[in-house]
C-alpha cells in the first residue's frame, strides 16, 4: 500500500489540488492486488447530493457474474498530500463496500441485476 509522504519529502505537486484521474490513480495504486477491485474511468455520474467532489469509481465482481459499482468521493479542494494521507481510510472504505457486496448471496445479486421483474410473482 502507498505510504503518506512526510513533510520533509513533499514535492511541489503535493500541494496542488487533486484531479479526478489523479485521485483514481492514487487510490488504485494503494489498493492491494488481492482486493479484486478494478478502477473504472470515464464515468460522469453525479449521483451525489454533494457538489464539489471528485468521484473515483471501481468495480467488484462476484462469481455469479454480477458486478458492483463502488465509489469514493473527495472534495475538489483537497491537495495531493491530503489525499495521500487519507489513502488508508479511502482504501478501507472501498474494501468495506466490496466485502458487503461479496457477502450478499448470489440470489440477491441476481435480484439486484434483474430488478423488479423477479418480484412480481406472476
Amino acid at each position: 500500500m502507498a505510504r503518506a509522504q512526510t513533510v520533509e519529502n513533499q514535492t511541489s505537486g503535493d500541494m496542488e489540488t487533486v484531479g479526478e484521474q489523479q485521485l483514481r490513480e492514487l487510490i488504485s495504486d494503494a489498493i492491494p492486488d488481492e482486493a479484486g477491485l478494478t478502477p473504472l474511468s470515464g464515468f460522469k455520474l453525479d449521483l451525489s447530493a454533494n457538489p464539489g467532489f471528485h468521484k473515483a469509481f471501481f468495480s467488484a465482481r462476484c462469481d455469479c457474474g454480477t458486478s458492483a459499482l463502488l465509489s469514493v468521493e473527495v472534495a475538489q479542494d483537497k491537495t495531493v498530500l491530503q489525499v495521500r494521507q487519507a489513502l488508508p481510510s479511502l482504501v478501507d472504505r472501498l474494501q468495506g463496500q466490496a466485502r458487503t457486496f461479496r457477502g450478499m448471496s448470489c440470489d440477491l445479486h441476481t435480484r439486484m441485476r434483474m430488478g423488479p421483474a423477479l418480484d412480481r410473482g406472476d
